[in-house]
């Protein structure tokens, strides 16, 4: 307790009542969660009558040492699912169900759902089983039963999932399982029709504490709130500001109207950070405030001003992300910092492609969190997979992993066949397969669905072999690849990857683009090997590593050193949350953890243009940028953000640039210059011969790879 300001202290005192306690980053929320455990355990309540709610193992483990270590007791420490799964292998008899019951994992409740999908006639389409499977789950998040969702049906699709929803449920009954969403909605199930269980577990629990409380969902929300409706002992901590995981069921609101759930609620707030200097925090300040919905409070810390946060405006990602790595460079240098105290923050797992680049041409170890390495993910491996089986007959490993992009009903033993007797006669793969088309062997029988397939497939390839043939460039053939293949289908299998893949196909074809640009005879062959070099790089383990993540993935961490990179509109706030003023606020809050994790040394970084789809777009500051107090910034970059209003309309295209027009054609800025209808230019076309003046916010140009 002495090790506690006075905040934290009445925080960790407090006895009985409700209490929410407003933590601000860094502020010390665990240890006021553990301390107020152990003071309850010292004034003499029972262990068995505490129980410590969070959403992690890890979080919970911590926990439960922190609190063995400070009062030498055990006291129960669980995630939500946990406690649920707790309570129903104690007492779900009650509504029908045996307690020996099965939990099912993702990928067995999957087949599950397509095995009714079979019984009822329905085939898996276009990533539908997908598609149903989210949609139970936010329904038994939002405890919503099939019967409550024929409130609003409008579609087919909406009255499949209410079907399909009550075969699923009748179906994990008639095994004995529950699927993992069940150990929450069948728990809060359990309590609202059986009083007498309810009472048993209110009578349990005197006192219950919750880690992370804006990150609750609506049946983690009434699963507490009935449970301490006896005692009304609840304790949360957490903070509006932090709340960024709508889109998995949180809901702010549990947290902003705690006062009007709980009767007398008494609210502590929690400003003094004891993890970043003032500037990082006095700027996330600012920033914050652009929010409305949220509770007012300021963090500070007396860790001294620090560094102003530093600013750099780069012409492209490339260059944007050689200013990354080179500034990592000196500042590790110059403070001595270890590169696992290092991290590059971005929205979406697609950028981090530029930077892997620039981090391996130095030579720096890195890690990816929360998903693969660029050139390791699922999808890029398929593309690269394909363009192998352009360069060569014979790649077997190839041949098996694309055979079915898109699916054509060559199945594992077909396949296997197919490898036996390749290998038999000696004979490159496709030289087999193309013999057993044409009928000059008969080694291995072919079903005429296998046929179709494996002839689509062919053609497929020889599409591609006649652009590498007439010299196309390399990012066309790479598209062609993608689009040819019709790997867009294979993309809407799962629907909530599929924007982020999209975008990783989207970085590949820029990277073949830049590629290109670099040397003087690009082939295929070279840019493949080139390729699986880095990839074999990738591999290496390295503790001391620089971290890449996206800021989602960067919640509860911190680092010495911390890079938001591609600040700009439609990408960091995301395009998807350009219409909605909640999912802006939103983001705006994912900015602020992002900021708040950095200790000692912040930069923000953008580009003026950026390869979308292999052609270079103009980009917009992010709103975020102005909206930070300007003081705390310095700018690394020629242009003073400051004056910067509208980043398209005062920086524009340059004299010299060739652009396109959907009616002109391709042409050439010869001028540009300020009108009142804003950034104007004077274009020479090349198929008329003519110079044309345009609007350029009308013009809506797009920059021409040469």
């Amino acid at each position: 307790m002495n090790d506690l300001n006075r905040q934290q202290k009445i925080a960790a005192t407090h006895m009985e009542g409700p209490m929410l306690v407003l933590a601000g980053a860094g502020s010390g929320k665990t240890r006021v969660v553990t301390c107020r455990i152990a003071h309850l355990l010292e004034v003499g309540v029972p262990s068995s009558e505490i129980l410590a709610l969070t959403f992690t193992n890890k979080a919970a483990d911590e926990m439960r040492v922190r609190i063995k270590r400070m009062a030498d007791q055990y006291v129960l420490t669980s995630t939500f699912h946990s406690i649920g799964a707790r309570i129903l292998r104690e007492s779900i008899s009650a509504i029908g169900y045996r307690n020996d019951f099965a939990i099912y994992d993702e990928n067995d409740s999957l087949q599950l759902l397509k095995n009714c999908l079979a019984a009822m006639g329905y085939k898996n389409e276009k990533g539908l089983l997908k598609s149903l499977r989210a949609a139970i789950s936010n329904a038994k998040n939002d405890l919503l039963s099939p019967n409550d969702l024929s409130k609003d049906f409008r579609t087919r699709t909406d009255q499949l999932l209410k079907d399909v929803f009550v075969t699923y449920q009748e179906k994990l009954k008639e095994y004995n399982a529950l699927d993992f969403d069940d150990l929450l909605y069948l728990t809060v199930k359990l309590f609202r029709e059986s009083k007498e269980t309810l009472e048993h577990y209110q009578k349990r629990w005197s006192f219950i504490l919750i880690d992370e409380y804006q990150d609750t969902n609506a049946a983690q929300y009434f699963m507490t709130k009935l449970l301490v409706e006896k005692h009304n002992n609840i304790f949360v901590v957490g903070d509006p500001d932090q709340s960024i995981y709508s889109w998995r069921g949180a809901n702010i609101q549990n947290i902003l109207e705690f006062e009007k759930d709980y009767e007398n609620a008494q609210v502590i707030t929690l400003e003094q950070n004891y993890r970043s200097t003032s500037n990082i925090l006095e700027a996330a300040n600012g920033l914050i405030q652009h929010n409305e919905e949220r509770y007012e409070k300021k963090l500070w810390s007396d860790l001294g001003a620090g560094e102003k946060i530093g600013v750099y405006i780069a012409e492209n990602e490339r260059q944007e992300a050689l200013f990354v790595v080179e500034e990592l460079v000196r500042k590790t240098r110059e403070e001595h910092l270890p590169l696992r105290e290092c991290v590059i923050f971005y929205r979406t797992n697609s950028q981090s492609r530029t930077f892997e680049d620039a981090l391996l041409k130095y030579q720096i170890p890195y890690v990816i969190y929360g998903g693969l390495s660029f050139y390791q993910r699922r999808e890029i491996k398929d593309i690269l997979s394909l363009l192998r089986m352009v360069v060569s007959d014979s790649d077997f490993l190839a041949f098996a992993r694309t055979i079915n992009l898109p699916k054509r009903g060559i199945g594992q033993a077909t396949l296997v066949k197919l490898r036996d007797a390749a290998e038999s006669s000696s004979l490159p793969i496709l030289t087999l397969v193309k013999k057993l088309l044409s009928r000059e062997t008969e080694v291995v029988k072919l079903t005429k669905k296998v046929e179709e397939g494996i002839t689509d497939y062919l053609y497929t390839l020889r599409t591609l072999k006649d652009m590498l043939s007439d010299d196309k460039p390399l990012e066309e053939i790479i598209q062609a690849a993608i689009e040819n293949s019709n790997y867009e289908r294979v993309l809407r299998e799962d629907p909530e990857t599929h924007e982020d893949r999209k975008s990783n196909l989207e970085a590949l074809i820029n990277k073949a683009a830049e590629w290109s640009g670099e040397r003087e005879t690009p082939t295929l062959v070279a840019f493949l090997e080139e390729l699986s070099l880095k990839s074999s790089l990738d591999d290496q383990p390295a503790y001391d590593s620089v971290r890449m993540m996206t800021l989602h993935n960067g919640k509860g961490l911190e680092f010495a050193l911390t890079f938001i990179v591609g600040m700009e509109e439609d990408l960091f706030p995301h395009i998807n949350s350009k219409d909605s003023p909640e999912a802006l606020e939103e983001e705006r809050r994912l900015c602020y953890v992002g900021m708040t994790r950095a200790k000692q040394l912040l930069y923000l970084t953008a580009s003026t243009y950026r390869f979308m789809w292999g052609i270079s777009k103009v980009m917009c500051p992010s709103r975020f940028l102005k909206e930070i107090p300007q003081h705390f910034l310095t700018s690394f970059s020629e242009e003073d953000l400051v004056e910067e209003e509208d980043w398209a309309e005062e920086t524009g295209f340059k004299a010299g640039t060739t652009v396109f027009h959907k009616d002109f054609g391709k042409g050439i800025i010869k001028k540009s210059y300020k009108t009142s209808l804003g950034l104007s230019y004077d274009v020479e076309f090349l198929e008329s011969n003519s110079t044309r003046s345009l609007v350029g916010k009308y013009a809506k140009f797009k920059v021409c790879i040469e």
